[in-house]
């Protein structure tokens, strides 16, 4: 095994500006990065149809210096703010949720129920932590790839509402060999 430099990985993790909180920390070569994102009204009605892009994938190449095989990004905690405007949200079925991945593909990586959340005359809180500890993710499908929220579920998930949602994100930066 190569045993790198800690100023090998600061080199590779520079362009995610890793230099305060909430804005992440690099620790032992792993970057600690953190994501706010509020979800409009508009983008909640169609989330399960499109997607919203929270961390976009990282840089490669163009002589920006990277690790052997690239990044992955991997989230390790999210919560949710539901900010009640005039209208709760009406949910299809309780299988709705909002789920984690990576860009363009659809393994869970986190995942939090809406029902209980979007669906009440009150701003609400909810947290989760990864759903699928120990999953396994070839890497070609998640080396360098950004992480997205989508809503999953029994279609038409959502309607009626007009709230917003304030998503909280905590992932680490890992670089691939």
């Amino acid at each position: 095994m190569t045993q790198y430099a800690n100023s090998t990985f600061s080199q590779w993790l520079d362009q995610f500006r890793l230099t305060g909180f909430p804005n992440g920390i690099e620790t032992q070569g792993v970057g600690v990065g953190a994501v706010s994102y509020q979800l409009t009204s508009a983008q909640l009605l169609a989330l399960q149809t499109t997607a919203v892009t929270l961390v976009p994938s990282p840089v490669t190449g163009g002589g920006i210096s990277t690790p052997p095989t690239g990044f992955l990004l991997y989230p390790t905690a999210l919560t949710a703010e539901y900010v009640y405007n005039s209208t709760a949200y009406t949910i299809a079925n309780s299988d709705n949720a909002f789920q984690i991945e990576h860009v363009g593909k659809s393994t869970a990586l986190l995942s939090l129920l809406v029902t209980g959340l979007v669906d009440q005359t009150a701003n609400t809180i909810a947290s989760n932590l990864p759903t699928t500890p120990g999953s396994k993710i070839a890497t070609t499908n998640c080396a360098n790839l950004g992480l997205e929220v989508k809503l999953i579920g029994t279609t038409a998930a959502l309607t009626l509402g007009n709230g917003t949602v304030n998503l909280y994100m905590e992932y680490s930066i890992i670089c691939l060999f």
